[in-house]
């Protein structure tokens, strides 16, 4: 009975827009990086040479495809994903697209070394259910070249801003190129 209530529940909030929702932050902007120390985080690499750090409280989780997925200790709605696009076009070119629902979308061109990187950063009105409670959901999505025909990507979802706050920084960490570049 429980269960069909929280259903219910659930159905009838994303029909209506979450309506009556309490207070929600507003998604940080995607420049500049927010002042976090990143010093003390776990430093994590890959086969093709790329490298990026991550709060000890991260932990891998499995996928079963070929991006990778660290959860805040075990909740799979504080996420950060790792993975690779075939492309060659800018990364610039490689952004979401501003759809319905998202809110205070910003981007910008950094650099993490000598490599362009697109960053984005939003929030997804009613972009999560958790506890039986409609929640906006606070997105990261960057980009960065790997090499000529390759672009690796970083995206991040949470119910919480500091996680946000946690994906914008570690996009600052990326390294490239710290190993061969053969494929993966």
């Amino acid at each position: 009975m429980h269960t069909s209530r929280c259903i219910i529940v659930a159905l009838t909030a994303s029909l209506l827009g979450c309506a009556g929702r309490r207070h929600v932050d507003q998604a940080r902007t995607a420049c500049p990086a927010p002042p976090l120390r990143t010093g003390g985080w776990v430093s994590i690499s890959d086969s093709l040479g790329i490298a990026f750090r991550l709060p000890p409280n991260y932990h891998e989780r499995p996928t079963g495809t070929a991006s990778r997925e660290w959860v805040l200790d075990g909740d799979d709605q504080q996420y950060i994903i790792l993975g690779y696009i075939a492309s060659s076009s800018p990364p610039a070119s490689l952004g979401r697209a501003v759809s319905p629902g998202m809110l205070e979308m910003t981007q910008c061109i950094d650099s993490v070394g000598t490599r362009e990187l697109l960053v984005q950063a939003w929030r997804t009105r009613g972009g999560t259910f958790r506890n039986g409670q409609c929640l906006d959901r606070y997105d990261v999505f960057a980009v960065v070249p790997v090499r000529a025909d390759l672009r690796l990507y970083l995206m991040s979802g949470s119910y919480k801003r500091g996680t946000q706050d946690i994906a914008l920084a570690a996009v600052r960490t990326i390294a490239v190129g710290l190993k061969s570049t053969a494929p993966r």
